[in-house]
C-alpha cells in the first residue's frame, strides 16, 4: 500500500492539478477555487517555486490601491512526460512540458546490430543529458517508450543474419524495468510506429479518426487506428502490414521477421537501395546517405530508372495498404518515412493499386506525409498527456504506487 499522505502533501497535489490544466492564476484564485486559505496556498508556493515547479507568469494589475498579484503557472523547464522512441538505428529521445510543449530534444544513433542493453543505456543516458538548467524532472508523470518490433535485436545483441533472439516480451519487460526505476515513473511501452501514428492523428486535430499508416524507412512498419484507439492486437502486432508477404518467389529475401518476401524487403530503406545500385552499379556512390540522395535526385529529375523502381515499389505498396483498407475501411491512408516519400511522383500508381484490392476505391484518401526524427517520441507523448488528463490529482488514484505499463502484457505494480 501507498503511504498516508498528509494534508499538505494533498494540498500540494491539488494546486498542482489546477496549474497542471494550463491555469495562470494568482494566490487569491487558487485558494478560492480549492477551498483553502490563501496563508495556505502561499506556503505551497513558496515551495514549489523553491524546487522550480511553479513560477511567476506575468504580475496583475490591482483594481486599487493594492500591489499588482503575481500570476503563476507551472515552469514550462518542468518535464511532465518523457517520449521515447528507439528504430533500429537509433534512440530520439523528447521531453514535454504539462502543455505537451517539447522542452528538449535529442537523438543517439548506433550500429545496426546493437543490443538492447546498450540501446537502452544510451537512451537513459540522452535523457539525464536533456535534463540541465532549468530542465528537470521533478513533476514527471510517465514515460513512454516505442520499440521496433520483435527481432530487431536481442539484448546483448546479434547481426541480423543470425535470425537467433529471446522472447521479446521478455526483452520489452526488460526495458520497460530500467526506465522504470531509474526515473521512478510510471512507463507505457508500445509499437513505436503506433505512436507516430497517433501522432499524425493528433497534429490533424483528428484524433478520433480511422486510418492506415504505413511508415517506409530502415524497416517497414505500419499501423492501424480504428476511431482514433489503436488497435493492438493480443501480440502487440495489430497493423504489422510492413510484414505482409509480397514476393512468394524462390528469390524472396530474409526478412529480420524470420521470414522471406516480406514488404519490409523490398521497400525499406536498404531493399530499395540495394535495387538501386544493382540498376547502375559504376554511377551509384557507396556511403548509403549519398546513393539515397543520388536516387532522390533522380526521381525528382523524372529519370527513367529511378521513376521505373519507384513504380514498381508504388505497385507493391499499393496493393498492401489496398488489403489492409478492405480489412478496415479507414478514412485515410498515410504513406511515410523518406522511402515512402520517394512515391509522391508515382502516387497515381500506387492509388490504382490500392483501389483494385478494395471496395469502395473511388473514396480512398491516400496521403504522403513528411516524418521527422521526433515524431514517434512525439506520439508518446501525446497519448501519455491524454490519459493524464482523465484523472484529477486531488483523488485517491494519484496515491497508487508507480506501475510500470505494457499495452501487451498487463500492468506491473513495483
Amino acid at each position: 500500500m501507498g503511504r498516508q499522505r498528509s494534508a499538505k502533501d494533498q494540498h500540494r497535489d491539488a494546486v498542482l492539478a489546477l496549474l497542471h490544466r494550463g491555469h495562470e492564476l494568482t494566490r487569491g484564485e487558487i485558494a478560492e477555487q480549492l477551498g483553502l486559505t490563501r496563508t495556505t496556498v502561499s506556503d505551497l508556493l513558496v515551495s514549489l517555486r523553491g524546487d522550480g515547479i511553479v513560477t511567476v507568469s506575468h504580475d496583475r494589475p490591482s483594481d486599487g490601491r493594492g500591489r499588482p498579484a503575481e500570476v503563476l503557472r507551472i515552469h514550462p523547464g518542468a518535464v511532465r512526460y518523457i517520449g521515447i522512441e528507439f528504430t533500429h538505428i537509433a534512440v530520439t529521445v523528447c521531453l514535454a512540458n504539462a502543455a505537451a510543449e517539447i522542452v528538449a530534444s535529442g537523438t543517439t544513433r548506433y550500429e545496426h546490430g546493437t543490443g538492447w542493453e546498450s540501446r537502452v543505456q544510451a537512451g537513459v543516458a540522452l535523457v539525464h543529458a536533456l535534463t540541465i538548467d532549468d530542465v528537470h524532472l521533478a513533476q514527471l508523470a510517465g514515460i513512454g517508450i516505442g520499440l521496433p518490433g520483435p527481432n530487431s535485436a536481442s539484448w546483448q545483441g546479434f547481426h541480423r543474419s543470425d535470425r537467433i533472439a529471446e522472447p521479446f516480451h521478455l526483452v520489452r519487460a526488460r526495458i520497460r524495468e530500467v526506465f522504470g526505476e531509474e526515473f521512478a515513473a510510471p512507463v507505457l511501452v508500445d509499437h513505436h510506429i503506433r505512436f507516430a501514428a497517433q501522432e499524425v492523428a493528433a497534429a490533424e486535430g483528428r484524433v478520433d479518426c480511422s486510418l492506415v499508416y504505413l511508415r517506409l524507412s530502415t524497416g517497414s512498419g505500419g499501423a492501424v487506428l480504428g476511431d482514433g484507439s489503436a488497435w493492438r492486437g493480443r501480440n502487440l502486432l495489430a497493423g504489422e502490414i510492413g510484414h505482409m508477404i509480397v514476393d512468394h518467389s524462390e528469390s524472396a529475401q530474409m526478412c529480420r521477421c524470420g521470414r522471406r518476401g516480406c514488404l519490409e524487403t523490398v521497400a525499406s530503406h536498404e531493399a530499395v537501395l540495394t535495387r538501386w545500385r544493382s540498376l547502375n552499379p559504376a554511377a551509384v556512390p557507396a556511403a548509403d546517405d549519398a546513393c539515397f540522395e543520388q536516387l532522390r535526385a533522380a526521381v525528382a529529375a523524372g529519370e527513367e530508372p529511378a521513376i521505373s523502381l519507384v513504380g514498381e515499389l508504388a505497385e507493391t505498396v499499393g496493393r498492401v495498404v489496398g488489403i489492409a483498407s478492405l480489412v478496415m475501411d479507414p478514412d485515410q491512408i498515410v504513406i511515410a518515412g523518406e522511402v515512402g516519400a520517394l512515391l509522391a511522383p508515382v502516387l497515381p500508381v500506387l492509388r490504382e493499386a490500392a483501389c483494385r484490392e478494395t471496395l469502395g476505391g473511388e473514396t480512398l484518401q491516400i496521403r504522403i506525409v513528411t516524418t521527422d526524427t521526433e515524431q514517434g517520441a512525439r506520439g508518446a507523448i501525446t497519448v501519455l498527456r491524454a490519459q493524464d488528463s482523465l484523472f484529477d490529482l486531488r483523488t485517491p488514484d494519484r496515491l497508487s504506487p508507480v506501475r510500470s505499463v505494457d499495452l501487451a502484457g498487463g500492468t506491473r505494480v513495483r
